[in-house]
């Protein structure tokens, strides 16, 4: 019927290579300076939410139970074969054993989604300092290659850009696309802006 909203809205159902995830030094006080891919010997990365829960039953809650999120934990777990020589993987591995401040580094994941030609567009970026923990560089059968796997985790809020902000031409030209250079096709942002 004319005038009538489409409820069947198709959205982009993408692979997760399409999600580039990078790691860098952290200094105190200062920007990350040399982004590195995360993505060499790395099978999966999940992403997991964990939030800190509150609930309580209110008078004019009619006996329902109201619950509140009183925090929140974003954090990527990320397993594969150990990659040597691999600057990402490194850097992860040497903060293991390390304490506090000494397991920070900058994280930062960007989303592409892949076009109709086979272009990607870059749709939103987040970004922040985590914490690595659980780490492991090594270990396994003999005849299979080294295990890797450590879980990041947000020390704080990311900083979110999303689709249409035009920082994300900044964060392109920062972190270009891994992808578009393997698939040997371009990268855009969702604002338009070549990379």
């Amino acid at each position: 019927m004319a005038g009538e909203k489409d409820l069947n809205v198709l959205g982009a159902i993408d692979n997760n290579f399409l999600m580039e995830v990078f790691v860098a030094s952290y200094k105190k006080g200062e920007a990350a300076k040399e982004w590195l891919y995360l993505g060499d010997g790395i099978e999966q990365i999940d992403q997991k939410t964990d939030d800190t829960k509150s609930s309580k039953s209110y008078m004019n809650g009619g006996g329902q139970t109201r619950t509140t999120v009183t925090g929140s934990t974003i954090s990527y777990d990320v397993s594969g074969d150990r990659s040597i020589g691999n600057p990402a993987q490194d850097l992860i591995a040497k903060l293991k054993g390390g304490t506090g401040v000494g397991r920070y580094s900058n994280l930062r994941v960007n989303q592409y989604t892949m076009n109709d030609d086979g272009s990607l567009t870059l749709i939103e970026s987040e970004e922040g300092v985590a914490t690595w923990s659980d780490i492991t560089d090594r270990g396994g059968k003999a005849t299979d290659p080294k295990t890797f796997k450590a879980t990041a985790t947000y020390n704080s809020k990311p900083k979110q850009i999303e689709k249409g902000d035009a920082k994300l031409t900044e964060v392109l030209t920062d972190t270009p696309s891994v992808n578009a250079t393997i698939l040997s096709t371009t990268a855009t942002t969702a604002t338009g802006t070549p990379s």
